[in-house]
């Protein structure tokens, strides 16, 4: 349930914040400031207790013939006068706010807050981003508490909405699939793409491969095929995290030596949220420990079960280096596209997907697209986002400049006013004047949008919301923990919480600690990321602030499950713990006389403090919990260290620490 804040409560009883703060102290509550919160039972706790006090004190004023208690009585009240005339006041701040934002925030003229950051000792100017530290400081002059509010990037989609096309069936024909290619490193996707290239240009020298850096197209089949050379599963998320679902059917690459990998899951769950067709293409099967049957047994527990055995997934054995099967798998690929009757409108206006946009010497800003429906001709007029165009030029593999393309055709196109994102869609219109118009206003939406703030807070909120008022029928989750067995009991139990009204979707799940990928797959499929004994390293807590994305993290199972079952009766709160104040990688160890194993690190985020909670981290997996016993810099003992800077370092009790560990430094928050 729901905390209430001590601010709210003395509100509510008309009496300072500090008054209630003593009493919950008084109690043994732990609380320190107005912004800490209470469960009902200490709330009701703290209102017996003070009602009480007022029945006492109501007897003591009763009590006239005791000059001295009329005396204290007095004095007492004349303090609490005072401490309400100090009482804070609760505001919201973005993080990284300046003391220009700042300014209107508390109504206070910006040259002179800069010069109170000064006599604290602040040097900033009135545009500079200020820390929450300095914040809280500045603030504190002015008798306000922040409650920060992380500022996130929110999808271009949801800005620019998509545009959706219906077309009558008589119009339709046809078209070439588009086929992305997904896999763990090293298990030859890049030389599967290179084969297709340099074998399909030797036999089609005519120019019946169109090649280049975001895509190209071969022929094969009655209607050719398009693959889009992204550099793995990344890309792909990301083209879908910004609404560009282009890829109609993902080829799955998994070695036949090395087997199923973190990778080769990460890339079947990113195909599985996406809805595609998978054709699984087991490479490197002239090698002598090949063994593709392993492979496909491995697949079906994660529901990839070859056609063989039973299934519905196509599995092709190849070999990328020697083009073993490489004709096998396009015509699978040909046949796989026949099946899903991948159509089109060919006779319309062109639209389709930005793949990557250059410039370059001599053409200007250049965009890589795959027209999805109708035809682009030389001289049309496109936008995209916030750019237009006039179609100035297309060109082939072979730099040689072609009229039109049609569905299912990559093509470069010369002609942007800017560079335009990859991903947007572009829509072909009738004039020059259209496109820009429209370029123009998607150009302010996106100007008002970059100012606008959001927070993870808000983002948790608003679905809570949809939860109970309906709306809002799945939950998706991305669970990553420290062993195998814990990410199978995490699965049986939270698919277990489902109910008639709620369904939870576990789009993800593996071993390790949370990394890029797993944010970028949780923004994609809107997300929750659960923990348990692992920790998000510092590129993905980031990038999960920016994007405003939830990550929990747990170290007992049934706080995890209680957590998510709030959810699904639409009464799950902001977790509140421990926040990271500091982040240390370990160069090297040494021994120290009295100390024991001492980690040379350096401060790669944030500070580190004497005597601090710290967690160590190895591959992302929490291995230790405890305090930092010891703080060096060079010969010197010193009470903290702050970011960029060398130090030693040693833990409580605690010796077995390796070089490329990562010390978080744990910090106290209250919410």
């Amino acid at each position: 349930m729901a905390k209430k804040r001590i601010h709210q409560l003395a509100k509510e009883l008309e009496v300072a914040s500090a008054d209630i703060l003593h009493k919950a102290n008084e109690l043994g509550i732990e609380v320190k400031t107005a912004s800490s919160g209470l469960t009902p039972e200490e709330e009701e706790l703290v209102v017996l207790s003070y009602e009480e006090d007022k029945i006492v004190e109501e007897n003591k004023k009763e009590d006239t013939s005791n000059q001295e208690k009329l005396e204290e009585e007095e004095k007492a009240q004349e303090e609490d006068e005072k401490v309400e005339e100090k009482d804070v006041n609760i505001i919201e701040v973005t993080e990284g706010s300046t003391p220009e934002q700042l300014s209107e925030l508390i109504d206070e003229d910006s040259t002179q807050i800069v010069a109170d950051l000064m006599s604290l000792g602040i040097m900033q100017s009135v545009t500079s981003n200020l820390s929450n530290d300095e914040i809280e400081k500045l603030l504190e002059k002015y008798n306000f508490i922040p409650e920060f509010i992380t500022k996130v990037e929110i999808k271009r989609s949801e800005i620019i909405n998509e545009v959706i096309f219906e077309d009558e069936e008589k119009n339709l024909k046809v078209r070439s699939p588009i086929i992305t290619v997904m896999g763990h490193v090293d298990h030859g996707k890049t030389s599967l793409l290179d084969f297709i290239r340099k074998e399909k240009v030797a036999e089609n020298e005519a120019g019946g491969i169109t090649q280049h850096v975001g895509a190209y197209k071969i022929e094969s089949g009655d209607h050719g095929i398009t693959f889009i050379d992204t550099p793995g599963h990344e890309a792909f998320t990301q083209m879908r995290a910004r609404g560009a679902n282009v890829t109609d059917i993902v080829v799955l690459v998994v070695a036949a030596d090395d087997g199923i990998m973190p990778q080769t899951i990460e890339a079947i769950n990113h195909a599985k949220s996406a809805d595609v067709p998978i054709v699984v293409a087991i490479n490197k099967c002239d090698l002598p420990d090949a063994n593709p049957a392993l492979v496909k047994a491995d697949l079906t527990k994660y529901e990839i079960i070859a056609e063989d055995l039973g299934g519905d997934i196509p599995v092709v054995e190849i070999s990328a280096l020697k083009g073993d099967g490489i004709d096998d798998l396009l015509e699978t690929l040909s046949l796989v596209a026949e099946i899903e009757e991948l159509k089109s409108v060919f006779e319309t206006e062109a639209s389709g997907y930005i793949i990557e946009s250059r410039m370059e010497i001599g053409k200007g800003n250049v965009s890589t697209v795959i027209v999805t429906r109708g035809t682009l001709n030389q001289g049309d007029f496109l936008y995209a986002g916030s750019s237009f165009c006039r179609v100035k030029s297309m060109f082939d593999h072979s730099n040689k400049i072609i009229k039109e393309a049609t569905p299912g055709t990559p093509v470069d196109i010369m002609g942007w006013d800017n560079s335009p994102t990859a991903g947007d869609q572009f829509i072909s219109v009738k004039s020059q004047k259209e496109a820009k118009t429209v370029a123009e206003k998607n150009k302010d939406l996106l100007k008002n949008f970059e100012e606008t703030t959001y927070s993870v807070e808000s983002r948790v909120d608003d679905m809570m919301k949809l939860l109970q008022e309906g709306e809002l029928s799945s939950i998706n989750i991305i669970i990553k923990a420290d062993t195998n067995g814990s990410v199978e009991a995490l699965k049986d139990g939270l698919l277990k919480l489902s109910n008639e009204e709620i369904d939870i979707q576990v789009v993800h799940s593996g071993v390790g600690g949370i990394v890029l990928s797993d944010v970028d797959l949780a923004s994609a499929t809107q997300s929750i990321i659960v923990g348990f004994n692992v920790r998000p390293d510092s590129q993905a807590r980031n990038m999960a602030q920016s994007k405003g994305i939830d990550i929990r993290t747990y170290k007992i199972i049934y706080e995890l499950l209680d957590d998510i079952k709030e959810a699904v009766m639409g009464q799950m709160t902001v977790k509140t713990e421990e926040a990271v104040i500091g982040m240390v990688e370990v160069k090297t160890t040494f021994r120290a006389p009295k100390v024991g194993v001492v980690a040379g690190s350096i401060v790669s985020e944030g500070k580190v403090v004497m005597d601090a909670k710290a967690r160590l981290l190895r591959d992302g997996i929490v291995i230790y919990e405890g305090n930092v016993a010891s703080l060096r810099r060079f010969k010197d003992n010193v009470e903290s260290v702050n970011e960029g800077l060398e130090c030693g370092i040693g833990l409580v009790d605690y010796k077995d620490i390796k070089d490329g560990d990562i010390i978080e430094i744990l910090g106290e928050v209250e919410i």
